[in-house]
């Protein structure tokens, strides 16, 4: 049987971002004969920034040319009643007396259709009569997902599926400032099956859209086995952070709490991997008032970098203080190590970290001086449960986060056949 695979992400394989893919590919690449990726959001000149199997082919659409085809597909939309067709009788009361909802579903619908009309060209090339199934995979269940439902209806071969993941923007209707996703009830009824990537993601889907809840099933995203990180000794507590810094990731307020120990006698060590616009910013604010302690803003790295970071420096804590999550790939990654996190309880968060078992939780408007409080009690914590919790982390990556384990068992649920 032969099967190929079309994937649709943002900008992977190219340039910076959606680093966790790159466990995922070799796996998809031996589950299925042939994969094609194509990247819909790209810069005019991509690079491509990481390796792929033999049986992979890329293709990128730029996203200068997305925006300029836009204003004409919306107004094409005139007189927004109907949507294209898209919108039925739920997506309409989920939009009714809200300008700001009605403008988002067109500039959806309308996003949407320029890159699948961009997919369609690019896949004129492939012949998909030459396999028995194909499987059209969108990494987010945006507006990339309503192109890889309308790919499969392209597609001529015997046998057909859409499916995709979700995440947090693409999940999360409450966590955006119009309260509201566009076309979940079409995308839903006309997908094969929606892989939020936590239980949290799934009973959110499912309590929203109960008609829907046979296509939603929870798939833990996963990193690799690279073993235990080293075992502090003791003299210097080290903090890790790992994210980019925007607003939604408040790191800032894992400076602020830091701050509140000057004076303690503790001797600290805090590095924060990831750049921003607010770096910067975060920069100075150490320079005036952490300068009791050791930091060190390591900027963004490659992924190979920071798992080498992890096993070869002892790292005694990660922290994660994010307002919206959905469960984060950062906290895999240092739960692999052995490294208890503090982390908010926002979104799938609480799946991998587990109070007093392998971290803390924080209140998702948690204070500096809460947060301060946690790291203090962590630090005093007497050296077995230290060791009890770094067990339990790495007992807990075994068991549910292991990327060879999960994304082979995606790559078959995912097959056409």
């Amino acid at each position: 049987m032969k099967d190929c695979l079309l994937l649709l992400t943002k900008v992977f394989p190219f340039d910076k971002g959606e680093e966790f893919i790159e466990d995922e590919i070799p796996i998809l690449a031996k589950t299925f004969e042939k994969v094609i990726i194509i990247a819909t959001s790209t810069s005019d000149h991509p690079v491509q920034t990481r390796s792929v199997p033999e049986n992979v082919s890329i293709h990128n659409i730029r996203t200068s040319k997305v925006k300029h085809s836009l204003p004409g597909a919306i107004s094409r939309q005139f007189p927004f009643k109907d949507y294209k067709g898209y919108s039925g009788k739920d997506e309409c009361n989920a939009v009714k007396g809200s300008l700001k909802k009605k403008l988002y579903l067109s500039y959806f619908i309308a996003k949407s259709e320029i890159i699948y009309d961009e997919a369609v060209n690019i896949l004129s090339q492939y012949n998909f009569e030459e396999y028995d199934g194909v499987t059209f995979y969108s990494y987010w269940f945006h507006d990339i997902a309503m192109v890889a439902l309308r790919l499969k209806r392209y597609c001529t071969a015997k046998a057909k599926r859409a499916v995709s993941r979700a995440h947090r923007y693409d999940l999360y209707a409450y966590r955006n400032s119009a309260n509201y996703l566009p076309l979940r009830y079409y995308m839903l009824k006309n997908i094969d099956k929606v892989y939020p990537c936590s239980e949290d993601g799934s009973n959110y889907l499912m309590e929203s859209y109960p008609d829907y809840r046979d296509k939603i099933q929870t798939s833990y995203l996963g990193t690799r086995d690279f073993g235990t990180g080293k075992e502090s000794d003791g003299s210097v507590f080290h903090i890790v952070s790992c994210c980019h810094i925007t607003p939604i990731k408040r790191v800032e307020l894992l400076a602020q709490a830091l701050a509140q120990l000057s004076g303690s006698g503790l001797n600290l060590k805090w590095t924060h991997f990831g750049g921003g616009e607010a770096l910067n910013e975060l920069i100075k604010y150490s320079e005036q008032n952490l300068s009791f302690m050791e930091y060190d803003f390591a900027g963004e790295i490659k992924n190979s970098e920071l798992m080498d970071f992890y096993k070869n420096n002892p790292v005694d804590l990660f922290i994660n203080t994010s307002s919206s999550e959905g469960l984060p790939v950062s906290i895999m990654e240092a739960c692999s190590f052995g490294i208890p996190t503090i982390a908010t309880d926002v979104g799938g968060s609480s799946e991998i970290v587990k109070n007093g078992e392998t971290g803390f939780l924080l209140d998702a408007d948690f204070t500096p001086d809460k947060l301060t409080e946690k790291i203090k009690s962590m630090i005093l914590l007497p050296v077995q449960k230290k060791k009890e919790l770094r067990e339990n982390c790495r007992s807990l990556y075994l068991k549910n986060f292991v990327a060879n384990d999960n994304f082979t068992k995606f790559a078959q649920e995912i097959k056409p056949l």
